[in-house]
């Protein structure tokens, strides 16, 4: 009988949960109710297959997962929808759908509810929101797939999220303050974080003034006394802005009053190495357009010395500039001399530490008055902190927050002009990546590089003070984009991104896309497939190659088969003693356009992208480009076997060639042969040549493209590449 009772209970229960219920209470339920609710629908396809409703109590997604039956609906819908309840990374919907009715069509929608970014929440999670006078971190730019930082007045941010098919790609991210419309929306299960605005289209981003910015604002013409900004707008307009050392543009204005669309303003009288606040804006009449805030630098008295090293084996052979240099086994030691520099301050943040020589460095600069801050991984060991005075503050990143902090930079003497000094590069200060896992390390002496690494270091220990602040540090997702990009240094333009914040895949992107003619890449961890479609569209272009090393070829979403598969060439460091963890690519190394060394902590995958905090440098400079290729081919003839000394002196030219390629080099008289192999490596053409007066090669029947001459003797080998464009 008391089972009786019992099944009878448990079948009202049932019924009473598929009983039509308001939105509100069916998301009281627990996980795995079963369901019934109606509303109107706020989304369409922009957003996927999944669709919000909302009735007058509040919103919830459905998404016809495994085991739905057929759904779809429009913006404006009514509809009824069952199914069961489900948890999806923080989101709570209806997932599988098991029924679905539509009432009727192009209903108006709710309301936006009118929230700030505290209110962002599970107590307004799936209702159409809105929020005003925000602005995009990143605007001036164009919209691609992927998430974009807003922010308030107030210093509170948040993101937006834009999936590959959405209508506002290819869009300009607005400059200046509007009004958000979107969908609340969440991606993770711990904090405000973990929140996001999905917008539909154009119409979500609502503007009140006529004129409005039609363009991102340019830097040019940087000294050590100012800088020209320009930008575009929708109409004309005067071309003004508001400058200062800090964000509250404290300085004054400029004004030029004059009613144009395309604006240029010189901001004069400057302080050099310093870093600036500026805020654009146009007037038309009563309207104006506002620009966001950025932050732009001015040119130091620096030296502008940048000085690279490697902790394995280079080949200087290769090289038709200054000579890489390898440090074997002493790369604690030059960590520790630079460190030793600092006279008045220190900032770390470094990802693991390990190593005594470098520990006991920084409690040398501690016990000679430096003032030391360090922020590492609170999830590593970190074994080296064990070792640190007791006196020096050390912030670690919360192992629970998303994300790592995978910084390896330090910042010596940042107010500086003479002794400022910042150190990037891949390496970590544990014993395998200090001397066994191949790695890069970059100094670069100039002071207004320093103090954007102070600014990225500050938000992070949330103080410009001795010790930090938690309450007000943040990491990962959390960040904004707050420093200067673009540097001049020693007349070396210089990029500087900090991730999550800055998009750097973006700009890695960017950077592959100047390549003219060469791409050699070295990276210890690639899953992006967008990064991976730059690498083949620059290799399947007439006259340039790709050509690559990675170490990571089985984890999930490895690129390394996607490469092979494109044609490009990419060779697996696996196998190989150690672990290459590089991050690095070298853009036309032999080219007088645009040579290239990109190098940083960033992997490309899209926790790098999205959570961790990194730090990418982009340095324009052909002996630097020259100097990490010599790393470069040294990776490259380990993992494909060639041991012969590089040939010296080696020219092909003319480069292209419609007919005839003449070649010479360095060599003593002996028996060498010539190999001319397409970009898949078949071979072409093979001859035979004694190494001493200039030989040719013939190439009138070859098709036009690139090809690689290899020459090979005794002891010797020598590689180039060759154009032929008839």
């Amino acid at each position: 009988m008391m089972k009786s009772i019992l099944t009878g209970m448990a079948a009202l229960l049932a019924f009473s949960i598929q009983a039509q219920i308001s939105i509100d209470s069916a998301r009281s339920l627990p996980i795995g109710s079963l369901v019934t609710v109606s509303g109107i629908v706020t989304n369409g396809s922009e957003l996927g297959a999944i669709r919000y409703v909302q009735d007058p109590t509040g919103a919830i997604p459905a998404y016809p997962g495994t085991g739905s039956v057929p759904f779809s609906a429009n913006r404006g819908d009514s509809i009824t929808v069952s199914g069961t309840l489900k948890d999806y990374n923080g989101l709570l919907e209806i997932d599988p759908i098991t029924s679905y009715s539509l009432h009727s069509i192009n209903n108006t929608l709710p309301a936006p509810t009118v929230i700030t970014i505290p209110q962002m929440g599970e107590a307004t999670e799936a209702l159409l929101v809105q929020l005003d006078n925000v602005s995009f971190s990143a605007g001036g730019g164009v919209f691609a797939s992927g998430t974009y930082t807003f922010t308030d007045g107030s210093g509170n941010s948040a993101n937006i999220y834009l999936n590959s098919s959405h209508p506002l790609l290819g869009e300009l991210v607005p400059i200046g303050p509007f009004t958000l419309v979107g969908l609340m929306a969440q991606f993770s299960f711990t904090g405000v974080g973990g929140y996001q605005i999905l917008p539909r289209d154009t119409n979500d981003l609502i503007f009140s003034s006529s004129i409005l910015f039609a363009s991102g604002v340019n830097l040019s013409n940087q000294s050590t006394t100012g800088f020209e900004l320009d930008w575009t707008t929708s109409s004309n307009g005067s071309s003004n802005c508001k400058y200062g050392l800090t964000p509250a543009l404290e300085l004054g204005e400029i004004n030029n009053p004059g009613s144009v669309a395309s604006h240029s303003i010189s901001v004069t009288g400057l302080t050099a190495g310093n870093i600036y606040y500026v805020r654009p804006y146009s007037e038309n009449g009563t309207d104006t357009a506002w620009g966001n805030v950025g932050l732009y630098a001015t040119v130091s008295n620096s030296s502008g010395t940048i000085r690279a090293y490697f902790n394995a084996p280079v080949n200087n052979a290769v090289g038709q500039g200054p000579n890489a240099i390898y440090l074997d086994g002493t790369f604690n030691d030059t960590i520790k001399a630079y460190i030793d520099k600092a006279q008045n301050t220190l900032d770390v943040a470094v990802y693991n530490a390990s190593d005594f020589t470098i520990m006991d460095a920084i409690n040398d600069a501690h016990a000679r008055g430096v003032q030391v801050r360090y922020i590492a991984e609170g999830g590593n060991l970190n074994q080296g902190l064990d070792f640190l005075n007791a006196a020096i503050p050390v912030l670690e990143k919360p192992d629970a927050q998303p994300g790592i902090m995978h910084n390896k930079f330090i910042i010596v003497d940042a107010e500086s002009e003479s002794n400022s000094w910042i150190m990037g590069g891949a390496t970590n200060w544990s014993t395998n990546q200090l001397f066994d896992d191949p790695n890069d390390i970059i100094f670069i002496q100039d002071q207004a590089l320093a103090r954007a690494y102070t600014l990225e270091f500050e938000e992070m220990w949330g103080s410009d003070g001795a010790q930090p602040n938690m309450s007000n540090a943040r990491f990962g997702g959390d960040k904004i984009d707050n420093t200067p990009h673009i540097f001049q240094i020693d007349g070396n333009l210089v990029e500087l991104y900090f991730s999550p914040s800055d998009r750097t895949t973006s700009k890695i992107i960017e950077t592959m896309e100047t390549t003219d003619q060469e791409m050699n890449f070295a990276i210890m961890a690639f899953t992006r497939d967008d990064i991976s479609q730059a690498i083949i569209d620059v290799h399947s272009t007439f006259g340039k190659s790709a050509i690559g090393v990675m170490e990571n070829i089985n984890t999930t979403g490895s690129e390394y088969q996607t490469l092979l598969s494109a044609g490009v060439p990419v060779y697996e460091t696996q196998s190989l003693p150690n672990i290459m963890h590089h991050k690095y690519v070298i853009i036309d190394r032999h080219s007088t356009s645009d040579p290239i060394v990109l190098t940083g902590s960033h992997n490309w995958s899209t926790s790098a992208e999205k959570t961790n905090d990194e730090n990418t440098l982009i340095i324009h400079n052909a002996d630097l480009a020259d100097i990490y290729y010599q790393s470069w081919y040294k990776r490259y003839s380990e993992v494909v076997g060639i041991e012969e000394t590089e040939i010296s002196k080696l020219s092909v030219y003319p480069n292209p060639s419609n007919d005839i390629i003449h070649i010479s080099a360095d060599l003593e008289l002996g028996d060498y042969s010539i190999q001319v192999l397409d970009l898949h490596g078949r071979l072409i053409h093979q001859q035979s040549w004694n190494g001493l007066s200039t030989t040719e090669i013939d190439v009138r029947g070859f098709s036009n493209g690139l090809y690689v001459i290899d020459i090979r003797g005794e002891g010797f080998r020598g590689t180039s590449r060759a154009i032929i464009q008839h």
